[in-house]
C-alpha cells in the first residue's frame, strides 16, 4: 500500500520511489487547493506524530476500499502545469494545507483504531465471558440431544411396530380372503346335511309310528291268541263223550269189544284235538316269524338313525371350529 510512503513523505523524510517536489492536491489556477476524499474528522492540531506508527487495518477499521481509493486520488501527486510554476510561494502554501490536511486525517483515524480496539477489546470479554456459560449450555443442549434421540428411536420403534401390525393385519386379511371358498362349501355342506337330517327326522316319524302300529297289532293279536286258548282249553276241559248206554252184554268178547271201540273213539278225538291245536301253534309261529324281519328292520333303523346322529354332531362341532377360526 502507498501509505506508508505518504507517512514519511510527512514526516520530512524523502521518498524513494517518488520525488520530493511532487504535489499532494490539485492546486488551482488561484493557489487554492481542492482536495478529494473523505475527511474522518478534525483532530487537535497539539501533539507529536508518535502515533503515525500506529497500524491499522482496513477490516478493523471497517473502511471500505472507496474511501481508500478516494484517499489514494487523493494522495496522488499532481505536477503543476507550465503556467503554474512560477508561482512557487503559493504551491508551497497548497502543499502545507494538504499536509497539514493529511495529518488531521491520520490523527483521526488514530482515534478511530483506538476506538476500534476498544470495541474489539469489549467484545472479546464479553465472548469470554460467554464461553464461561458454554457448560451449562452444553449439559442442556446434551440433553435436549438425547430426548431428541429417544424420541427419535421411540418414533421409529412405533413405525416398526405399526409396519408389524399392518403386515399381519394383511396376512390375516389374506387367509380370511382364502378361507371364504372353503366357508362356503362347508354351509352348503352344512344345508345338505340339514336337509339330511330333515329326511331322517321324518323317516324316523314314519319308522316310529310304523312301530306303533306294529305294536297295537301284536298287542292285539296276543290277546286274541290268549283267547282262543283260553276257549279251547275251556272247551277240552267241559267236553264229555256223548255215547249211547252201552249194552248190558255178558260175554267177554262183547265187553273188550266194547271197550276197545271206546277208547279208540277217545284217541280219535284227542287227535284231533291235538292236529288242531298244532296248526294253531304253527300259524302263530308263522305270524312270529313274519314280525321278526319287521322288528329287524326297525332295529337296523335305529342303529342308522343313532349313526346318523353321530355324524350329525361331528359335522356340528366341526362347524363350530371353523367358526371360531374364522372369526
Amino acid at each position: 500500500m502507498p501509505l506508508p510512503r505518504r507517512r514519511s513523505s510527512f514526516l520530512g523524510q524523502p521518498s524513494s520511489d517518488r520525488p520530493a517536489a511532487a504535489s499532494c492536491g490539485r492546486i488551482s489556477s488561484a493557489g487554492a487547493t481542492a482536495p478529494r476524499g473523505v475527511f474522518v474528522g478534525s483532530a487537535p492540531l497539539a501533539g507529536g506524530a508518535s502515533g503515525l506508527g500506529t497500524r491499522v487495518s482496513r477490516r478493523a477499521l471497517g473502511i471500505s476500499s472507496v474511501f481508500l481509493q478516494g484517499m489514494r486520488s487523493s494522495a496522488a501527486p499532481v505536477l503543476p502545469r507550465t503556467g503554474e510554476r512560477a508561482a512557487g510561494p503559493g504551491a508551497a502554501a497548497g502543499l502545507n494545507s494538504c499536509l497539514m490536511e493529511y495529518r488531521d486525517k491520520v490523527r483521526a483515524l488514530e482515534q478511530l483504531n483506538q476506538q476500534l480496539e476498544e470495541q474489539i477489546r469489549l467484545c472479546l470479554d464479553r465472548k469470554a465471558s460467554s464461553a464461561g456459560a458454554w457448560g451449562p449450555l452444553r449439559r442442556e443442549w446434551e440433553e435436549v440431544y438425547r430426548q431428541v434421540s429417544e424420541a427419535i428411536l421411540d418414533n421409529a420403534r412405533l413405525m416398526l411396530q405399526t409396519e408389524n401390525v399392518q403386515a399381519n393385519a394383511e396376512d390375516f386379511k389374506d387367509r380370511y380372503e382364502n378361507e371364504q371358498p372353503f366357508r362356503r362349501a362347508v354351509e352348503e355342506e352344512i344345508s345338505s346335511l340339514y336337509k339330511v337330517i330333515d329326511d331322517a327326522n321324518l323317516m324316523k316319524a314314519e319308522l316310529e309310528e310304523q312301530m306303533e302300529n306294529m305294536r297295537a297289532e301284536l298287542r292285539n293279536l296276543e290277546h286274541n291268541h290268549e283267547q282262543d286258548v283260553r276257549v279251547l282249553y275251556s272247551q277240552m276241559a267241559g267236553r264229555e263223550v256223548d255215547e249211547p248206554d252201552a249194552p248190558i252184554e255178558t260175554s267177554l268178547d262183547q265187553i273188550l269189544a266194547y271197550i276197545r271201540t271206546h277208547w279208540e273213539k277217545v284217541t280219535e278225538r284227542n287227535r284231533a284235538e291235538t292236529d288242531s291245536y298244532q296248526l294253531e301253534c304253527k300259524e302263530a309261529q308263522c305270524m312270529s316269524s313274519r314280525l321278526s324281519p319287521e322288528e329287524e328292520q326297525v332295529e337296523t333303523l335305529k342303529a342308522e338313525c343313532n349313526d346318523t346322529g353321530c355324524k350329525i354332531q361331528s359335522l356340528h362341532a366341526e362347524t363350530e371350529s371353523i367358526r371360531a377360526l374364522v372369526r
